[in-house]
């Protein structure tokens, strides 16, 4: 038999184990009897709204990793315990945010100290290597809570009166807002992870070379226009202008794009004059 690569000793052996530890260590915590009917995945959204308050129900379904419709079960079962409370957004008004209320951050303070006293229990009767392990194992698997900067630009996003996107280096999607796409006539999910030109051909043509000028020379593209025709108005050529921004990482290398992008039809049409064809 030919010897076991790396890929045959973490699929065979290292995976299982740390499922299996995972999946033990996770019955451990459920089997706790927490305060005010809290289950370890309603202590974790808690501790993620306590983390992040004010708090969109969207992102909190992406901070944890489920359904929006999941989510918005939770925070209901959340807000019938008095845990947490449903605020109005300020940016804007027909959304909400979630926070916790005080009864629900002594219930979080309560539960947290009773789960922490149960994993020193486990953690104190291991060696320093063991110890050493777990450390790096957590270092490389840490990171999916975003960050409030993250969670703040995503409000901005959503409540923004203006069309706003992010262009990765090979110009793909990967943040649109909903008044974008509903400006462009495709869905938010249609646009995400495809090429301009995959999504908005005859767009492409006009902007593409601008967005390249950006990533090539840092410099950002103020008040740029173009006409072009979109799913939204099919046979109809509407104008846009849009700002271009390069975004940068501490050695200066652009590594995307943002973009603010107004559809200024009217006011084209008030300075010019209606063409005859033209939609009311």
């Amino acid at each position: 038999m030919g010897k076991k690569t790396l890929d045959d000793t973490i699929s065979q052996e290292l995976a299982p184990q740390v499922h299996e530890a995972f999946s033990r260590l996770s019955r451990r915590l459920r089997a706790l009897d927490l305060p005010d009917g809290l289950t370890i995945e309603r202590l974790s959204t808690l501790a993620t709204v306590a983390a992040l308050e004010p708090v969109s129900i969207s992102a909190l379904a992406k901070a944890e990793i489920v359904s929006l419709p999941t989510m918005s079960n939770m925070v209901a079962k959340l807000e019938a315990k008095g845990l947490v409370d449903r605020v109005e957004d300020k940016l804007d008004a027909r959304g909400v945010l979630v926070s916790t209320t005080a009864k629900g951050r002594a219930s979080y303070q309560r539960a947290t100290q009773q789960s922490l006293s149960h994993l020193k229990g486990t953690l104190g009767a291991m060696v320093p290597e063991q110890l050493a392990t777990i450390r790096t194992l957590l270092s490389t698997v840490d990171g999916s809570q975003p960050s409030e900067q993250a969670v703040e630009a995503e409000r901005v996003y959503a409540a923004a009166p203006v069309g706003l996107c992010y262009f990765d280096t090979e110009l793909r999607y990967l943040y649109i807002n909903e008044w974008l796409a509903r400006i462009n006539g495709i869905s938010v999910e249609a646009h995400l992870g495809k090429k301009i030109e995959d999504v908005l051909e005859d767009v492409a043509v006009g902007v593409v070379p601008q967005l390249r000028h950006v990533l090539e020379t840092g410099e950002p593209i103020i008040e740029g226009t173009v006409e072009a025709e979109t799913p939204a108005h099919p046979g109809e050529s509407r104008h846009y202008m849009h700002n271009y921004y390069p975004d940068k990482n501490k050695d200066g290398t652009v590594v995307g794009v943002n973009c603010v992008i107004q559809d200024i039809t009217e006011r084209i049409d008030l300075e010019t004059g209606s063409p005859p064809d033209r939609k009311p």
